[in-house]
């Protein structure tokens, strides 16, 4: 609590906690702190915010996608294998987009047309998606050429900052304005808030959502091109996972699970916790299988603090009314 009688936000919160975890870390694992260590960081921190972007729009409007991994490893292995092919690293973004669309709108259009849940939708989604891979391709692509490891390892700004931190903080400058003046995203927070409500007020709530999936599925390209450029061969289980931590940054920074309520710097404080903890956990010597655990724990803590919050805010917005009401 502030001296005000407010409490914290979730975002200054996550905030706080950074700077905790950073400040324990220089006593007891300074080494982490090495150039090589932050930019692994970064580059982590990169594709988990770009994914969890399009994560945060979802969940905002009180749904959710479990396919993410899935989506991923498909773009992955279709410009892997044109890659393979010969065809120019250019092209790959603009690919992998329509790609990651084309599935997370198939996503929102079984979602939308057909009433049916989100969560049992992409589960069965992201099954066909994984079974489709392993019938193409023989668990993986490999010996793909020297061009395409180019965008990982020779696109480092000043030598130092790779070029996907500063297009994850482009687009983060950009999704904070978006989020917070188009007419689009107060028409998403208002069906994740009531979407009767909203299409009682003349919101195309089923509209809307497909191309909240959509714009999901294309950030999905950015983030799949980060993670398989770090090696000259790309699985068909690249993505695994990933939805998770998406999930994890998106709820850590403090989007309401149930909709209607986020802020993607807040997503982005969360995305960049999970970047920080998950690999001082393993640098300063604990199990990988203890990453996993702690990371199903700050999900679940995100969520009853979630829950708390949201019932504050409730029961302050009511004695407020009463006030009002004896005067």
């Amino acid at each position: 609590m502030t001296k005000t009688g407010k409490t914290l936000s979730a975002e200054a919160v996550v905030g706080l906690l950074i700077i905790a975890v950073m400040i324990i870390l220089a006593f007891i694992a300074p080494g982490f702190f090495s150039i090589q260590s932050i930019m692994q960081v970064m580059r982590v921190f990169s594709y988990t915010f770009i994914a969890a972007i399009g994560m945060n729009m979802i969940f905002i409007s009180g749904n959710t996608d479990i396919s993410f991994g899935a989506v991923v490893s498909v773009i992955a292995i279709v410009c892997a294998g044109l890659c393979k092919a010969g065809l120019n690293f250019a092209a790959f973004l603009p690919i992998g987009i329509v790609v990651g669309a084309l599935l997370c709108g198939f996503n929102g259009f079984v979602i939308t047309r057909f009433g049916l849940p989100a969560m049992v939708v992409t589960l069965a989604t992201s099954q066909i998606y994984y079974g489709a891979l392993l019938l193409v391709v023989d668990g993986s692509i490999y010996n793909l050429p020297k061009e395409w490891t180019w965008f990982t390892f020779e696109t480092n700004l000043f030598g130092i900052l790779p070029l996907c931190v500063l297009i994850s903080l482009v687009l983060l400058v950009i999704f904070i304005f978006f989020f917070r003046y188009s007419r689009f995203m107060k028409n998403v927070y208002a069906i994740g808030n009531n979407a009767q409500a909203a299409r009682n007020i003349g919101i195309n709530v089923e509209n809307t959502l497909l191309i909240v999936y959509i714009i999901s599925g294309g950030l999905l390209a950015f983030s799949s091109l980060i993670l398989a450029t770090n090696g000259n061969r790309v699985t068909c289980t690249i993505g695994t996972n990933l939805e998770m931590n998406a999930i994890a940054a998106v709820i850590v920074g403090g989007t309401n699970p149930s909709g209607g309520s986020g802020k993607v710097y807040g997503t982005a404080l969360g995305a960049l916790f999970l970047a920080i903890v998950s690999p001082a956990l393993v640098f300063i010597g604990i199990n990988t299988y203890w990453t996993n655990l702690f990371m199903g724990v700050i999900i679940v803590t995100a969520i009853i603090a979630s829950v708390i919050r949201t019932k504050a805010a409730e029961k302050r917005n009511s004695s407020k009314i009463l006030v009002e009401e004896d005067e």
